[in-house]
C-alpha cells in the first residue's frame, strides 16, 4: 500500500496534540471543582492524616479510571438502551452518598481528641466508593472524549487519553492531600471540626439528594 506522506502524519500528530490539550484542560476544570471527591480527600486529609489521605486520593483515581473506562466502551449508551441499569446504580450511588453524610453528621456530634491515623485499606475504599458513588461522571467521560477526541481515533490513543486523565487526577488530589493535610490546615480543621463535618455532612446529602431526585425523575 502507499506511504502516507508526513506532511499528513505531522498534521494528524498535531490534531491530536491540540485534542489531548482539549480533553486534559477540561478534565481538570472538572476535578478542581468542589464535589463529593474533592471533600472526600480533604475530610480526611485533615482528619486522618497525610498516608490516609493518599490512600483516599488514590482510591479516588481508581474510580475515575473505571468511570473514564467505561465512558469510553460506551456506558452512556447502555444507559440509554436500558434505562433502567442507570435508574439503580445512581439510586445506590444517591444512598451511599446520605449514608455518608449521615455518618458525618453523627460524628460531628462525637468529642475530638487527637489526630487519628485511618487505614490505608479503608480510606482508599472510603474514595473509591465515593467516586463509584457517582455514576454522571461516566457520562461525562464519555460526552468528553466524544466531543475532544477526533472521529476515528485510534484505541490505543484513546486509552492513551484514559491514561492522561487518570494522571491530571492523581496530581490534583495528591496536591489536596498534601494541602488538607498540613500542620496550619489540619489545627484549623480541628478547631472548626464540627461546623466543618456539619457542613461536609449536608453537601454528601445534597449530592445524594440531587442523584435520587434525577433517579426517580428519569424513571
Amino acid at each position: 500500500p502507499p506511504t502516507r506522506p508526513r506532511a499528513e502524519d505531522g498534521r494528524e500528530g498535531a490534531h491530536v496534540f491540540e485534542s489531548f490539550l482539549t480533553l486534559g484542560f477540561f478534565w481538570l476544570l472538572a476535578a478542581m471543582t468542589p464535589g463529593p471527591n474533592f471533600f472526600a480527600v480533604m475530610h480526611v486529609a485533615a482528619g486522618q492524616g497525610r498516608n490516609a489521605a493518599w490512600a483516599c486520593a488514590m482510591g479516588t483515581v481508581a474510580g475515575t479510571a473505571i468511570w473514564a473506562l467505561a465512558g469510553f466502551f460506551g456506558l452512556k449508551a447502555l444507559f440509554a438502551a436500558l434505562p433502567a441499569a442507570a435508574i439503580v446504580i445512581k439510586l445506590a450511588g444517591a444512598a451511599y452518598l446520605c449514608w455518608v453524610g449521615y455518618g458525618l453528621w453523627r460524628a460531628a456530634s462525637q468529642p475530638f481528641s487527637s489526630r487519628i491515623e485511618l487505614r490505608t485499606s479503608r480510606a482508599f475504599f472510603f474514595g473509591f466508593a465515593t467516586n463509584l458513588s457517582n455514576p454522571k461522571t461516566a457520562a461525562f467521560a464519555a460526552s468528553l472524549f466524544a466531543a475532544a477526541l477526533p472521529v476515528g481515533t485510534s484505541t490505543a490513543t484513546s486509552l492513551l487519553a484514559v491514561v492522561m486523565v487518570c494522571a491530571i487526577s492523581t496530581a490534583w488530589y495528591t496536591l489536596v492531600s498534601l494541602v488538607g493535610s498540613a500542620p496550619l490546615f489540619a489545627r484549623a480543621y480541628a478547631a472548626a471540626r464540627r461546623p466543618i463535618l456539619r457542613i461536609t455532612a449536608v453537601i454528601f446529602a445534597a449530592y445524594g439528594a440531587n442523584l435520587a431526585f434525577e433517579a426517580m425523575r428519569e424513571g
